[in-house]
């Protein structure tokens, strides 16, 4: 038995690319002699002791598809239970450990870091693509083409019977995954929750877009405040039929993108090498390429700014 035993965990989502990711960091260790494990469901799948032993060739099949074949899980309490996360690590015994997750699964990746001997890296993998610290997460991309579709569809239908269409998307409280959709589709209006918007702007923004065009399409995160109170008294003031589309968790699913596989693939490379070189950390995405940030200088908050 090697010295070199690597677990990857999938937690919190399931962002289309985190397969790709798998195959990637297999790929990379098990030509250098590495035994690698996968953790079924997460964080409470850890905690049970699920291990499941991986192979490249094995996982390759899955690198195409979307979600992941691992399985993911929430457990809100898993600070508190670090030491049995740990000793079911010490049982196998796993040496290294690799967390493909959003930002409360990196916290968790970190907890481990700091509580163990476990080298651990930790890959942001999130469609909000709200982790602090990286330019990108793995499944962003998808969840936008996915939604930028819905948004093509959407006008299609206004502009042959004209609405105040509203397209909802996902991503908790912040407006990444909203602003990005909105403005590659051509949005007139973008209500996310970082910078919630006066209802005299939008009666004026939406107003003049149904008199210029005879529709008004927005696109609103989950996340704002009052977001279907703010759109039914705005259906009333602009005196026009509201339709408003709720994709919800579709825009999780999906066959990652070329961006999203090239993404998840860099970042658990260089995530196989940092683990292998002794160093622990987030694997983040900067200026267009992976860096390691150590967890202990993690930023906490993603700032959003819009352009």
């Amino acid at each position: 038995m090697t010295d070199h035993r690597l677990a990857i965990l999938t937690s919190g989502g399931d962002s289309p690319g985190m397969n790709m990711a798998v195959w990637a960091a297999c790929h990379r260790l098990e030509s250098a002699g590495w035994e690698v494990f996968g953790v079924r469901e997460g964080f409470a799948g850890l905690l049970k002791g699920e291990f499941v032993e991986l192979k490249a060739a094995q996982a390759l099949r899955y690198s195409r598809l979307g979600g992941t074949f691992l399985g993911t899980s929430r457990d809100p309490d898993f600070s508190q239970k670090i030491p049995q996360a740990l000793e079911q690590l010490r049982a196998w015994p796993i040496s290294h450990l690799m967390v493909l997750g959003g930002n409360g699964s990196l916290r968790g990746a970190a907890a481990l870091a700091r509580a163990s001997g476990v080298g651990v890296v930790g890959l942001p993998g999130t469609i909000d693509n709200d982790v602090a610290g990286s330019e990108d997460s793995i499944g962003f991309d998808t969840a936008v083409n996915s939604g930028l579709v819905l948004l093509d569809q959407f006008r299609d239908t206004a502009e042959a019977l004209p609405r105040l269409c509203a397209l909802e998307t996902l991503g908790g409280g912040t407006g990444f995954l909203a602003e990005r959709i909105g403005q590659t589709g051509g949005a007139d209006l973008i209500l996310v929750p970082e910078a919630p918007v006066p209802a005299d702007v939008l009666d004026s923004v939406t107003g003049g877009a149904i008199r210029r065009q005879g529709f008004a399409l927005l696109v609103a995160s989950e996340g704002y405040p009052d977001l279907e109170k703010t759109l039914l008294e705005l259906e009333r003031r602009v005196g026009l039929r509201l339709r408003f589309a709720r994709p919800s968790h579709t825009m999780r699913g999906g066959r990652p993108s070329a961006h999203d596989r090239f993404l998840a693939k860099s970042l658990a490379e260089f995530g196989a090498d940092m683990l292998a070189q002794g160093r622990s950390g987030m694997i983040a995405w900067q200026a267009g390429q992976p860096a390691l940030v150590p967890f202990d200088r993690m930023p906490t908050h993603k700032e959003f700014a819009r352009a």
